[in-house]
């Protein structure tokens, strides 16, 4: 049977060590983070690895990596540091004003867009001390982030298809495609009060694809191919963004997600209309480690983004 370890002659602040160490993979910039000198850090690793019994860390061309053992614990030891800070969070009436916080957020651009621009003013009005940074992340790092406490909130949609229960997964909104053309594109005929584009005259245009990995093939070209048609990819982009304006000073067309189009058509010279065929919609949603809802300071920017994007 195995020993328990004894409490009262463990240093609970190693774990603090442990998680920075988890987070930067760097001793160094996890000395930075927890105000410590590199040495002092590093013999805390030592102690660290005396009562784990276990490396813990080894060495890499970039810094250090867990043993499986170390990247194991980097979950339990999160929930326990989290129990710790809401123990000891004042039970006195929250007020953002007097906060001084810098929130990271990992999004995209999409949701830097939709999202957070909405929400920053609120922000900035209710908690002026408070800074928001955004990080890019994506489904393959998402949860791992997360868990670390390397970010405190993330906005997806199909990020969030397989998150596992421990991730707290807040819907926001559903969204859906719309096509953009210029304005005065030759294909567009009116329809009552809005655009319209037939769907011969959809598949005969050329267009620019919204694609990340620079694939010329999207979910509209899926939509195509069920019912026998394909359309004419003349160009991506990795980034949405850039897309309406490239649209707008040109005869392409694209199909980009409707809260994004209607952001930026004027700024870029674009009309949206109905895709002359069905496609799906999504939902856009808010994740956080499910422990982080204890925090104050969480709940308050998790409401404050719901509140902003709220119909």
């Amino acid at each position: 049977m195995k020993k328990s370890l004894d409490l009262t002659r463990f240093d609970l602040n190693l774990l603090v060590v442990m998680d920075a160490l988890l987070a930067e993979r760097h001793v160094g910039r996890a000395a930075e983070r927890l105000h410590l000198s590199q040495s002092a850090t590093s013999h805390a690793l030592s102690r660290l690895r005396e009562a784990l019994d276990d490396p813990l860390f080894v060495r890499h061309p970039k810094g250090i990596e867990p043993t499986p053992l170390a990247a194991s614990l980097a979950q339990p030891i999160n929930e326990v540091l989290d129990g710790v800070r809401h123990i000891a969070t004042s039970r006195a009436p929250f007020d953002p004003s007097r906060m001084r916080r810098e929130f990271v957020v990992g999004t995209t651009d999409y949701g830097m867009l939709t999202v957070l621009a909405p929400a920053l003013s609120a922000v900035c009005l209710k908690s002026p001390g408070s800074t928001v940074r955004s990080e890019s992340t994506d489904q393959a790092t998402v949860v791992r982030r997360l868990d670390a406490g390397e970010i405190d909130l993330a906005i997806g949609s199909d990020t969030f298809v397989h998150a596992p229960k421990r991730i707290e997964v807040i819907p926001l909104f559903d969204e859906r495609f719309v096509g953009i053309a210029r304005t005065g594109h030759p294909c567009l005929k009116r329809q009552g009060r809005r655009q319209a584009v037939t769907l011969d005259a959809f598949v005969e245009a050329s267009h620019i694809l919204v694609s990340p990995r620079g694939d010329a093939r999207g979910a509209v070209d899926d939509a195509l191919a069920r019912v026998g048609l394909r359309r004419t990819i003349a160009a991506t982009s990795p980034s949405f963004i850039t897309v309406p304006f490239v649209v707008g000073a040109s005869d392409l067309l694209a199909a980009v997600a409707e809260r994004a189009a209607s952001r930026l058509a004027d700024a870029a010279g674009i009309v949206t209309f109905e895709l002359p065929f069905e496609m799906p919609t999504w939902t856009v949603s808010l994740g956080r480690a499910a422990g982080r809802s204890a925090e104050s300071e969480i709940e308050w920017l998790t409401d404050t983004i719901i509140a902003a994007v709220e119909p």
